[in-house]
């Protein structure tokens, strides 16, 4: 028993550390175990290490917070895999949960071989999709999000006419009709940039708002500051770790069913995993989408729908396209990509649509945009011009979720949401401030709300 007592002290500890689809990502390059002092009151509870960043005195310090660590190994030096299989050695050797991995994906296997769970952020072409996926899945291959202006600082417009916003949303979308793991997505840094407070709560709502999790990675220079204690960087690191807790709060309303009536069928063959594409230009317009994989077409997935877009019919079995037709049978509408219109096949490091590509899509996009009109799918938005929503139902369908995510520097007040249908009630949800009843009143479309301001992200819940 005196033998078995360590081994069982271990399973007991092991287990009390949160579960994958818990981990809530934080880049952390401090090895001093008095660090972890400044995450108090944050909900970031897996932390990220890369070498030599490695010390058995944090990973004790680190579980006694009932913190999970990941070793981050090097996937760019010479001979990378033998230095890389021996880096992670060492880290699990000196007590790491497991391992995080931004390099290639053949070497997987030898590093899942070494027992301990392995997050893997490669391209978007390799993130797995099917039943075998394991319980974490993304890419390195995020979007920096907000709204970028161009080299005379202008802004560009999306063929959907607003200022374009770049999002990982639309892809985000597709993930999540696709898979039902848990997507964590990351990028370095814009070169050469300042990034602003503002910048890193896109990136946490632009995600979050979609159930993902962006793996934070704070400037060299903020966090310095923050370990110092500095009060500017302590005040938004707070800031940062307070919208972090409210996504995380709600984030099982972010992982409802998505809502609305208008659905698109596609795949990754055809741009779903691309940013820019159909699903993110449908999200400027607020218009709420239920993305519909090919690989996952069945008459459920129509169910309250009443149009579709078949962006690439070819790609239909004769069975699925039997489906569609079913769909129009029962009353439904079908924009259906002409023949000789088809995105081409996405590049394996391919993240966003090139030039070619946004001229191929403005030509489906002026049918969609004619299709749905002034329509109201779901709910319309107003004064909503520099952001971007996500709408989910609960199982019930009796309740709606509407996540707005701000993607400009400055709050935004007085926006308008006209609900399709009569509801009972609405309350606002702020990370800021404490929720509150909205007051409804009667439009065209059934139920309407107003949300006095907006500075990061909020979630008007409508209930029937």
């Amino acid at each position: 028993m005196r033998r078995l007592f360590p081994f069982l002290a271990f399973a007991v500890s092991a287990l009390a550390l949160p579960s994958p689809e818990a981990w809530i990502p934080l880049q952390w390059p401090s090895e001093d175990p008095a660090s972890l002092s400044r995450l108090e009151k944050s909900p970031f509870n897996c932390l990220i290490q890369s070498s030599p960043h490695w010390s058995a005195a944090f990973v004790r310090a680190a579980h006694a917070q009932n913190r999970v660590l990941l070793a981050q190994p090097s996937s760019s030096s010479p001979n990378a895999l033998a230095n890389s299989l021996a880096e992670a050695k060492r880290a699990l050797d000196l007590g790491y949960d497991g391992l995080l991995w931004e390099g290639d994906a053949a070497a997987l296997a030898p590093l899942r071989a070494l027992g301990k769970p392995v997050v893997h952020l490669g391209l978007r072409s390799e993130i797995p999709l099917d039943a075998n996926a394991p319980p974490i899945i993304g890419t390195r291959q995020g979007v920096w999000a907000g709204i970028n202006p161009q080299d005379d600082d202008s802004h560009k417009a999306a063929p959907s006419g607003g200022p374009w916003i770049d999002t990982n949303s639309g892809f985000l979308r597709y993930l999540r009709a696709a898979t039902d793991r848990t997507v964590w997505i990351s990028a370095p840094p814009p070169n050469a940039t300042k990034v602003p407070l503002s910048r890193y709560l896109m990136l946490l709502g632009d995600a979050g708002m979609l159930g993902a999790r962006w793996v934070l990675n704070l400037p060299p220079d903020f966090f310095a500051n923050l370990l110092q204690g500095e009060t500017k960087a302590t005040k938004d690191f707070a800031r940062l770790s307070q919208l972090a807790s409210f996504l995380e709060a709600h984030r099982s309303w972010s992982r409802n069913p998505a809502y609305g009536q208008l659905a698109v069928i596609e795949d990754v063959a055809n741009g779903a995993l691309l940013s820019g594409s159909i699903l993110d230009m449908i999200g400027v317009k607020h218009t709420p989408v239920r993305p519909v994989p090919t690989r996952a077409l069945s008459p459920a997935a129509f169910a309250d729908a009443k149009m579709a877009v078949n962006v690439d019919p070819p790609s239909l079995s004769p069975e699925q396209t039997q489906i569609v037709r079913g769909f129009t049978r029962s009353g439904g509408t079908v924009l259906t990509a002409p023949p000789d219109w088809r995105m081409p096949e996405p590049q394996p490091g391919q993240v966003t649509l090139g030039d070619k590509d946004v001229e191929k899509l403005d030509q489906i996009w002026k049918e969609v945009n004619t299709m749905t009109g002034r329509r109201n799918l779901g709910a319309r938005l107003f004064n909503v011009s520099s952001m971007l929503s996500s709408m989910t139902v609960s199982p019930d369908a009796k309740t709606i979720y509407i996540y707005l995510t701000n993607y400009s520097d400055y709050p935004v007040d007085t926006i308008a949401i006209h609900l399709l249908g009569k509801f009972s009630k609405a309350t606002v949800h702020w990370p800021e401030r404490p929720a509150k009843v909205l007051e409804l009143y009667d439009n065209e479309d059934g139920s309407g709300a107003d949300i006095d301001i907006l500075e990061s992200t909020a979630i008007l819940v409508a209930e029937k």
